[in-house]
């Protein structure tokens, strides 16, 4: 995986997120002037009665209305959908929602202090479990109005959570065809071998057979989430992938060329090979291919953040696996660097070769298969 993706995410659209079957705009949480949380969130709503059916819904003041299903809906299908709000014996009005213990702890450890605020603004009271229990968080009230403002906010909180939290799943495009792994492992031995390479050492190459490319990543944390993202792929291998592939035939990506995250040739600390689908056209491309994937994904509320243009990479180096003797493990102490001037004149329109393009998966980022590749979660076959 390469850092600089993670760094470099766009933030031109809302935060959208997907929460107990829901899925909702955020936007972002003022945290240097807390008194000032924007009450003009506007949410929607996907509300998620099966797999594949996704519901987006725009929220305006009090009042929720439909917006068109995610799948091969028309904008004539409209309903009304409400945050639910129930009364008990003595008037008070509340509503709830369930979340990944995760956020409960990130709500207790770091964020007391917003939640008096929204709690003294809204005039609402606020209960979020303790003692890592899978328990709905509940905000109860006078009136529905001060309710669904509390759950703006709160929403709100919760994104920036999600987004400041460490990726752990990601789109994946296995790149591990005999023909790649072979070219990959003659360029590494090649770069070993010379000693005008600065900063070179074996621990730092990718592993041959986690050969991939990224397409985007998530933070998935429990198995709801999990599985709606993986049900999330099929859809969009049944509504996309599948047409688009009986209509252009089987897909091959040809990998060739090398390319650093940085300008800076002198100081780097991610090289890369680059991708594309052999026999591109204007109709089918794997940047075009990749695009739609991170928008369906957005679409669902479930990226951790959103991209306008993925970056499309076979990670070969990446100096944060370095692991050579007297090499500090601590995450806070700087990395050290290669030189790539050399590599870069050399090798940059080096051939990587080709493979077929028969699978797309979700997988563990920190987590490997039994066959030496990321664990896999979900994937589809094409």
């Amino acid at each position: 995986m390469s850092d600089k993706i993670v760094k470099t995410i766009m933030k031109s659209k809302p935060i959208r997120m997907w929460i107990d079957g829901n899925c909702f705009n955020l936007k972002g949480y003022n945290w240097k002037q807390r008194d000032k949380i924007n009450n003009s969130t506007k949410a929607t709503t996907s509300n998620i009665k099966t797999a594949g059916t996704d519901k987006s819904v725009e929220h305006n003041d009090n009042t929720i209305e439909s917006d068109k299903k995610i799948e091969n809906i028309g904008e004539d299908a409209q309903q009304m959908y409400d945050i639910p709000v129930e009364a008990n014996s003595q008037g008070i009005l509340s509503t709830s929602f369930e979340l990944p213990v995760f956020y409960y702890k990130k709500l207790h450890q770091h964020h007391f202090e917003n939640l008096n605020e929204i709690k003294s603004k809204t005039k609402t009271d606020i209960v979020i479990p303790r003692n890592e229990k899978t328990d709905r968080l509940i905000i109860s009230g006078a009136d529905e109005g001060s309710i669904k403002q509390a759950l703006n906010e709160i929403h709100c909180i919760l994104g920036q959570i999600r987004n400041m939290a460490m990726a752990l799943q990601f789109i994946a495009i296995r790149l591990t065809s005999d023909e790649i792994v072979t070219n990959f492992e003659k360029f590494k031995n090649e770069l070993l071998a010379e000693d005008s390479f600065r900063g070179m050492h074996e621990s730092i190459f990718q592993k041959p057979l986690r050969l991939h490319l990224t397409i985007d990543i998530f933070v998935l944390l429990n198995e709801r989430e999990k599985k709606e993202a993986v049900q999330a792929l099929e859809d969009y291998k049944e509504s996309v992938l599948k047409p688009m592939i009986e209509k252009s035939g089987p897909l091959k990506i040809h990998v060739a060329g090398i390319e650093c995250m940085n300008n800076d040739y002198e100081n780097v600390h991610i090289l890369y090979a680059k991708a594309k689908i052999v026999d591109e056209t204007d109709e089918m491309t794997l940047q075009t291919l990749a695009n739609g994937l991170s928008v369906h994904f957005y679409e669902r509320g479930l990226l951790k953040k959103h991209q306008e243009n993925i970056k499309l990479h076979m990670t070969l180096i990446n100096t944060k696996y370095r692991t050579e003797p007297g090499s500090p493990r601590r995450r806070w102490v700087k990395r050290k660097s290669i030189d790539a001037r050399k590599i870069m004149e050399k090798y940059k329109d080096y051939e990587f070769g080709q493979c077929d393009l028969t699978s797309i998966h979700i997988a563990n980022i920190s987590t490997l298969g039994k066959d030496g590749f990321y664990e896999v979660l979900g994937s589809v076959e094409l």
